[in-house]
């Protein structure tokens, strides 16, 4: 298997694919009433480009908690048999807190997960967002506490633990790894949903993305006032029109600072540590892999 720095495929005939489970996505979404909007790079693709970033290689969607719940819920039933909803609870080792929709009979091997045995279809991210109390003490040990749990929860890895940067942090990961064998993975999914949802059943002025670990400058990034998440408008995205923040700029700026600026030509590049791709594992006639 390649190293992620030697590995090229066609990412515009991913693209295509992930646009193929949004539009699926936001069928059902539609059907259901459920509000969600694109988030983050996605965001920034529709204003930017109005569409993908040319060398980007997922979709992010997000949804309150609530709507979320339901979203997994109907799901069951009336998502098209092409894909598949991948959650800690319908993939025993997928490890995220957050789901997928994964393209069947495809592939899409990240390094980071290779030696899990999970499905490894092409995908789009589905975010869930939860109310936070920024700036307050049982606030801020909600996103410290998340933090290290998604730290250990990490440590389920093996590639994870064998990549940490230092001989001192590979040690104590790899001791983790092994005594985590022996703690049942919805224990740890369980403390993590409970600690995410904890301000659900009040008013708070924001909305937080927690469910991706809620590393301390992640969590101030993307968090978001509530009524921003209220407040939607259509904008175009390859030709489509999903839902955005009215108040995409204020979003924008808070995540990327001076968004209409083009990264330096070295950092276009996917960002997924992606080593390996199949577009249709039926038949292999078709199969392409680069």
């Amino acid at each position: 298997m390649l190293k992620k720095e030697d590995y090229i495929f066609d990412i515009k005939k991913v693209q295509q694919q992930q646009l193929k489970i949004l539009l699926e996505f936001d069928r059902i979404c539609n059907k259901n009433n459920i509000k969600y909007q694109l988030f983050g790079g996605t965001l920034l693709g529709a204003i930017r480009h109005k569409g993908f970033i040319p060398w980007d290689d997922d979709i992010d969607v997000a949804l309150k908690r609530e709507d979320y719940d339901k979203f997994i819920k109907v799901s069951k039933k009336q998502l098209n048999s092409n894909y598949f909803l991948q959650t800690n609870q319908t993939d025993s080792d997928y490890i995220m807190q957050f789901a997928k929709i994964r393209k069947n009979n495809t592939v899409f091997v990240e390094e980071s997960t290779s030696e899990t045995d999970i499905h490894h279809g092409i995908y789009i991210d589905i975010f869930p967002l939860d109310n936070v109390l920024p700036n307050t003490l049982i606030g801020n040990l909600q996103q410290k506490s998340l933090y290290l749990l998604s730290l250990i929860n990490l440590s389920r890895i093996k590639m994870h633990c064998l990549n940490a940067n230092t001989f001192f942090r590979k040690y104590t990961s790899l001791i983790l790894h092994y005594f985590l064998k022996l703690v049942p993975k919805k224990i740890t999914n369980s403390l993590q949903t409970k600690i995410m949802t904890i301000f659900n059943n009040r008013h708070t002025e924001y909305l937080g993305h927690l469910s991706n670990g809620a590393r301390k400058r992640t969590y101030e990034r993307f968090m978001m006032p509530t009524t921003f998440f209220e407040d939607s408008i259509n904008a175009e995205f390859e030709d489509n029109f999903f839902p955005i923040p009215e108040a995409y700029d204020e979003v924008l700026t808070n995540i990327y600072d001076n968004y209409m600026k083009m990264p330096p030509k070295d950092q276009r590049k996917p960002h997924h540590g992606v080593i390996e791709v199949k577009f249709n594992t039926k038949d292999i006639t078709t199969e392409e892999n680069y």
